[in-house]
C-alpha cells in the first residue's frame, strides 16, 4: 500500500465515490480498493454490510461440514448482506495522457505520487465516432497480422449466403450465394425481436426478392448500423442469420446450423450487438452521460495540484466470463455458441466497445498494455471440468423453442470434438460420461423448489441436463483442493453401453430401493418476499439410516408419486410432474430407487431414479444427492441397469 502512496488514494476514492453517488458516506456501506501498477484504481462500493463466523478447526469440519481435511487445516467463513435495491458502484481513477507541452511544474513535481497508477484515454460519447471505428480496425488489423485467430486466414471463404453491399453503391444491398468467393465479411451475433407477419427476414417468399436487391431505408435499424460498420471498415459482405438463413425452411436450417463454427470462426469479425434488445434497436447512438469522465483535482496548501480523471467502470469487475456485461445478449442460448465460436468479437455495450480475439480482449478507452483473457479461447484446451463450466453458463439462458437447446451448442461440441476426439452424446461426453451424469438443478432459496421446469417435448434422455429447462450447477464434481487431496472421490458407477438413437444409457453400479418423503408447506418467506407464486414450500428427503429425518436431496423438476401398469407389471414409483400439470400441494411418498455413483470414505453421491413410463423395464433419473450415508449400501449388490 506504502507504494501507492495510500492516505492520497483514500482521499482520492471518497472524491471519487461522491461525484457519481454524493449519499455514499450516509449510508452503510463498504468498499474495497483494487490496486495494481499501471493500471487505473478501482473503487468497488457495496451498499451493506460484511461479517465472518468462527474458524473451524479440522473436528468441526467433519461434524459441520462432513468433510475430512488434513490435520492442521482449517476454514474460515463469512457473508456479506446488500441491498438488493442498491446495485454495487464501481469507479476508476486514471492518470490522463497530457501532451508534453502542456505539462506544468507542478504535474512534474508531484508525479511520484501517482507514478504507479496507470493511464488511460477517454472514451466517445457516441458509439458512432470516428474514433469507435479506428478502434475496431486497429484491433482487428493487429490480430490478423500478428496473432493465428482467424481459422481461415485473412480472406476467409464466404459462407453459402452473404449480404453484398456494393461499394460504389451506398443504398442497394443484395443477398448473393456465392461459390469458392474468398474475401473479409462480417457476422452479426444479436437477440431476435418477436417474428411477426411484417418481420425483415429471408423466407421461400422472399428469397427471390431478396437476391434481386434490398434498399438501405428498409432494414431494420440494427441491420442499417450494421451495414454502416461495414462501409466504415471497408467490408463489403455480411453475414446475418435472420436473412442469409431461409426462415420456415426445415431443410436449410439443418444445413446451416451445423455450419456455425466456420461461419463465425472465418469471419473477419463479428459485431455482437450488446446494448440492443432486438434487431429494432440501435447500437450506433449517444451514450447515457453516466459514462462521461471527470476531472479529479487534488489541490497540495496551494502550491499546485494533482491532475486525474475519474469515471464509472464501463465493465464491472469479476462478471465478464459469466457476460453479465452484455445486456439481453446474456441471456440468450444460441449468443453462447456465437461467441465461443467467433475468431474475433467487438461488443457493442452501453458503455463502451469491446474487442476479443482468442488471444486476448481490451477495452475501448485502454491500450494494449491493458488487456486480459479471452473468454472464447477456452476451447482451444478445454478440460471437462472446464466444459461443465460452459454448461453451467449455457443453462443459464434461454432459448426461444426448447427444442432448440441442443443444436444451439452442436457447433462448439463439434470443434471440441475435432481438437480432442471427445465423442459428444447428448450434450455430455461419452468418455466422461460417469462424471457428467453429476449436475444439479439449482434450487430457489426459500421454497426449495428446483429452479429447472420440464420441457414442453421428450428432446433428451432424463440423465441429459438437455432434457429440463433452467439452471444448473455441476458443483458435486468440483470438491475443495485440500479434501480431494485427504480423501478423494472414487467413481463406482459403470457404463456398460451407450445408445445413441434411443438415448439409453445401460450402467452397472450398487442400488437399493428407498422411500421419497415430500413435505409440502406454507413458505414462510412468501409474505416477505414474494418468492413463490402458490407461496409453497417443498422439502424433497430420501429416507437413510442416520438421518432420523431424512436426507436431503436435489430434484431435477418438481416430483409426482405414479401408480398403475407398465406393460403387464402394476408399478408405484416417483417419476417427474409432466410439463404444464401443476405438481402436488399436499405432503406426500413414493418408493425409488438409489444407484452409487462415487463415494469417500464417509459420502456418497447418488442418482435418484424411477420407474420409466415410456420403455418398461428401464428406469428415468429424477435427482441427485450428494453426502448420503455410505452404510446404507453395504448389503447392496451391483445391477445392470438402463436409464432414458
Amino acid at each position: 500500500m506504502e507504494r501507492f502512496g495510500c492516505p492520497c488514494y483514500m482521499v482520492w476514492q471518497r472524491e471519487a465515490l461522491g461525484g457519481v453517488c454524493p449519499d455514499w458516506e450516509t449510508e452503510k456501506s463498504f468498499a474495497d480498493i483494487l490496486l495494481a501498477a499501471g493500471f487505473p484504481v478501482v473503487v468497488h462500493l457495496e451498499f451493506g454490510s460484511t461479517s465472518s463466523l468462527p474458524t473451524l478447526n479440522r473436528a468441526q469440519i467433519l461434524e459441520v461440514i462432513g468433510l475430512e481435511v488434513p490435520e492442521g487445516q482449517t476454514m474460515e467463513m463469512g457473508f456479506t448482506l446488500t441491498k438488493p435495491s442498491k446495485p454495487p458502484v464501481e469507479v476508476e481513477i486514471y492518470r490522463p495522457v497530457i501532451p508534453y507541452k502542456e505539462l506544468t511544474v507542478g504535474d512534474i513535481a508531484l508525479s511520484p505520487l501517482v507514478q504507479d497508477m496507470g493511464y488511460a484515454e477517454e472514451i466517445a460519447l457516441h458509439s458512432g465516432h470516428q474514433g469507435c471505428f479506428i478502434f475496431i480496425k486497429e484491433k482487428v488489423e493487429c490480430c490478423v497480422k500478428q496473432h493465428n485467430c482467424g481459422k481461415d486466414g485473412a480472406l476467409p471463404l464466404l459462407p453459402d449466403r452473404v449480404m453484398w453491399i456494393e461499394s460504389d453503391n451506398e443504398t442497394r444491398i443484395r443477398l448473393l450465394e456465392p461459390e469458392s468467393i474468398r474475401a473479409p465479411y462480417i457476422a452479426l451475433s444479436y437477440c431476435w425481436g418477436p417474428v411477426s407477419r411484417d418481420t425483415f427476414l429471408t423466407n421461400a417468399q422472399t428469397l427471390d426478392a431478396r437476391k434481386a436487391g434490398m434498399e438501405y431505408k428498409s432494414l431494420p435499424p440494427l441491420f442499417q448500423d450494421v451495414v454502416d460498420i461495414a462501409r466504415a471498415l471497408g467490408i463489403e459482405y455480411i453475414w446475418i442469420d435472420r436473412l442469409c438463413i431461409i426462415q420456415g425452411d426445415t431443410k436449410d436450417f439443418h444445413s446451416q446450423a451445423p455450419k456455425m463454427g466456420e461461419i463465425y470462426g472465418n469471419a473477419t469479425l463479428t459485431i455482437a450487438a450488446a446494448s440492443a434488445t432486438s434487431e429494432n434497436d440501435r447500437i450506433l447512438a449517444l451514450r447515457d452521460k453516466k459514462w462521461k469522465s471527470y476531472n479529479l483535482s487534488i489541490d497540495f496548501n496551494g502550491i499546485s495540484s494533482i491532475k486525474l480523471r475519474v469515471r464509472r467502470v464501463s465493465h464491472t469487475l469479476g462478471q465478464q466470463d459469466a457476460a453479465h456485461d452484455y445486456g439481453k445478449m446474456a441471456t440468450r442460448a444460441w449468443v453462447w455458441q456465437e461467441r465461443l465460436l467467433a475468431s474475433r468479437t467487438v461488443f457493442f455495450t452501453a458503455s463502451a466497445l469491446k474487442f476479443e480475439c482468442r488471444c486476448h480482449s481490451v477495452w475501448e478507452g485502454y491500450d494494449e498494455a491493458h488487456t486480459s483473457h479471452s473468454w472464447s479461447a477456452q476451447l482451444d484446451n478445454v478440460t471437462h471440468l472446464a466444459w461443465a463450466e460452459l454448461v453451467e453458463e449455457f443453462m443459464r439462458r434461454d432459448v426461444t423453442r426448447p427444442y432448440d437447446r441442443l443444436p444451439a451448442m452442436e457447433a462448439v461440441m463439434k470443434r471440441i470434438e475435432k481438437s480432442t476426439g471427445w465423442a459428444p452424446f447428448w450434450g455430455l461426453w461419452a468418455n466422461a460420461l460417469i462424471e457428467s451424469l453429476c449436475w444439479s438443478a439449482k434450487q430457489n432459496e426459500t421454497s426449495y423448489k428446483p429452479k429447472c421446469q420440464m420441457n414442453p417435448g421428450h428432446y433428451a434422455p432424463t440423465w441429459s441436463w438437455a432434457s429440463v429447462n433452467g439452471p444448473i450447477s455441476y458443483s458435486l464434481i468440483r470438491p475443495f483442493a485440500a479434501v480431494a487431496q485427504t480423501d478423494p472421490q472414487r467413481w463406482d458407477l459403470e457404463c456398460r453401453s451407450l445408445n445413441g438413437s434411443s438415448g439409453t444409457i445401460r450402467v452397472a453400479g450398487h442400488l437399493i430401493l428407498a422411500q421419497l418423503n415430500v413435505t409440502i408447506e406454507r413458505n414462510v418467506f412468501y409474505d416477505s418476499y414474494g418468492a413463490e407464486e402458490d407461496g409453497l414450500c417443498c422439502k424433497y428427503k430420501i429416507e437413510c439410516p442416520d438421518e432420523k429425518e431424512g436426507f436431503p436431496i436435489r430434484a431435477d423438476v418438481a416430483l409426482k408419486p405414479w401408480s398403475g401398469n407398465i406393460g403387464d407389471q402394476y408399478v408405484s414409483t416417483v417419476i417427474r410432474a409432466p410439463y404444464g400439470e401443476k405438481p402436488p400441494e399436499s405432503s406426500w411418498s413414493g418408493p425409488c430407487a438409489c444407484i452409487l455413483v462415487a463415494k469417500t470414505k464417509w459420502r456418497a453421491l447418488i442418482l435418484l431414479l424411477g420407474r420409466s413410463l415410456r420403455t418398461p423395464g428401464a428406469w428415468e433419473r429424477i435427482a441427485v444427492a450428494d453426502g448420503f450415508s455410505l452404510a446404507a449400501f453395504s448389503m447392496s449388490q451391483r445391477r445392470t441397469i438402463d436409464i432414458v
